[in-house]
C-alpha cells in the first residue's frame, strides 16, 4: 500500500501509512518517528495516525510483532532530546532502557528517554498512544531522568488515572482536532504528566532541591517558548524576568547538560524548519521565516541552521518538498 499526506487548511500534518515492505516501513519509521531500526517478527507491518504539536507529536499506532529502537548511525538531532510515553490499548509492548525493563499490558503507560539507548518489544498485534515530550516542556535533570526511564505508570486511582483516561480519548479524537484544540489537549498531557512524575519523585529521598531548581528551569523553558520570536530575548532578558542573577541562570542550564542560549538557537531553528517543510509557506522568503522567529540577520540564520541540520535552509527546503 502507500504512504499519504494530508495537509488541510486551520490543521496540522496528518499522516497515514500501512505497508508490507520492510524497508520501506522502515524509512517510514525514520522519516516520521526519527532514526529508527526495525526488526518485523512477522509478514504484517502496523499502521498509525499521527499529529505533530509544539515541538512533539500525538501518535495512534497499530502495532504488527517486533523489534526496534533508535539509530544512532542516521541520529542528526531528529527526534531527539525528548521524552515518550506508551499508552497500550491493545497488545503488550516492551521497553528496555538503562538495564532495566519493563512490560507494559493493556492500560498501562511506560515513560523512556529518546536520548538514551532503548529497545521495544512488541510481542503481538496491538494498538498503542505514543506521545513525544520535548525536554523543554519537561525538563529533569540527568540523574533523576535515570531514575524514571524507563517507568511503568500504573493507572492508579488520581492524576495517573485522569493522564490514562486523556490517552484513551486520544485514540477516538486524534483526527477530528482542530489545531488549537489538539494544542490544549498536549499541554494537558503535560501537565498530567508533570504531576505523575513529581509523585514518582516523591519516591525519592533528597530530591527536593533538584526539583526546584528543575521547576524553575521548566518555568524559564515556557518563557522562552512564548518569547521566542522577540529578537531581544536573550540571558539577561530571561534573568531580569526571574529576578535571579545571570550566573545562576547559566548554573541551572548547565544541569541540563545546555546553556540558555543554546535552548533559545534550538527552538528558533526548530520554529523555521517547521516553516520551511510546511507547503503552505513555499511562497515566503526564507529570510522572512527567520525575521519571525526572532533571528533577522539572514547569514547569522544561515550559520546556525547548517550547524543545526547540516544543509542550508534553501536545500532544506527544497529536500522537504521533493519528499
Amino acid at each position: 500500500m502507500g504512504h499519504t499526506r494530508i495537509i488541510a487548511p486551520g490543521k496540522s500534518p496528518f499522516t497515514f501509512f500501512q505497508g508490507d515492505d520492510a524497508d520501506e516501513w522502515t524509512l517510514t519509521l525514520r522519516d516520521t518517528f526519527g532514526p529508527m531500526w526495525f526488526r518485523p517478527l512477522g509478514t504484517e507491518r502496523g499502521s498509525f495516525s499521527l499529529r505533530r504539536v509544539d515541538g512533539g507529536y500525538l501518535a495512534d499506532v497499530r502495532t504488527a510483532p517486533a523489534e526496534l529502537g533508535p539509530d544512532r548511525r542516521h541520529a542528526d538531532g531528529h527526534g531527539r532530546h525528548g521524552w515518550k510515553l506508551q499508552y497500550v490499548i491493545q497488545g503488550d509492548v516492551g521497553i528496555e532502557q538503562n538495564g532495566r525493563a519493563v512490560q507494559l499490558r493493556p492500560g498501562e503507560m511506560g515513560l523512556y528517554d529518546t536520548d538514551r539507548a532503548y529497545r521495544l518489544h512488541v510481542t503481538g498485534r496491538g494498538r498503542v498512544i505514543v506521545v513525544r515530550i520535548p525536554k523543554s516542556a519537561l525538563p529533569l535533570p540527568p540523574d533523576v531522568a535515570a531514575l524514571l526511564a524507563p517507568r511503568r505508570l500504573d493507572p492508579a486511582p488520581g492524576v495517573t488515572s485522569a493522564l490514562a483516561g486523556l490517552l484513551r480519548s486520544l485514540a477516538i479524537d486524534l483526527t477530528v482536532f482542530g489545531e488549537e484544540s489538539l494544542a490544549s489537549v498536549n499541554w494537558a498531557v503535560i501537565g498530567l504528566l508533570s504531576a505523575v512524575v513529581r509523585e514518582a519523585l516523591d519516591e525519592a529521598a533528597g530530591l527536593s532541591v533538584v526539583r526546584r531548581n528543575a521547576e524553575t528551569v521548566a518555568a524559564v523553558r515556557q518563557f522562552i517558548l512564548r518569547n521566542i520570536a522577540n529578537p531581544a530575548l536573550d540571558p539577561t532578558l530571561i534573568a531580569q524576568t526571574f529576578h535571579i542573577s545571570v550566573r545562576q541562570l547559566h548554573r541551572l542550564f548547565e544541569e541540563q547538560e545546555g546553556t540558555v542560549s543554546q535552548e533559545i538557537r534550538a527552538q528558533r531553528i526548530q520554529r523555521c524548519a517547521e516553516d520551511l517543510r510546511n507547503p503552505g509557506r513555499c511562497h515566503e522568503k526564507v529570510s522572512d521565516i527567520a525575521a519571525r522567529w526572532g533571528i533577522p540577520d539572514p547569514s547569522k540564520f544561515s550559520r546556525q541552521f547548517r550547524d543545526a541540520y547540516g544543509v542550508s535552509p534553501r536545500s532544506y527546503r527544497a529536500d522537504a518538498t521533493r519528499a
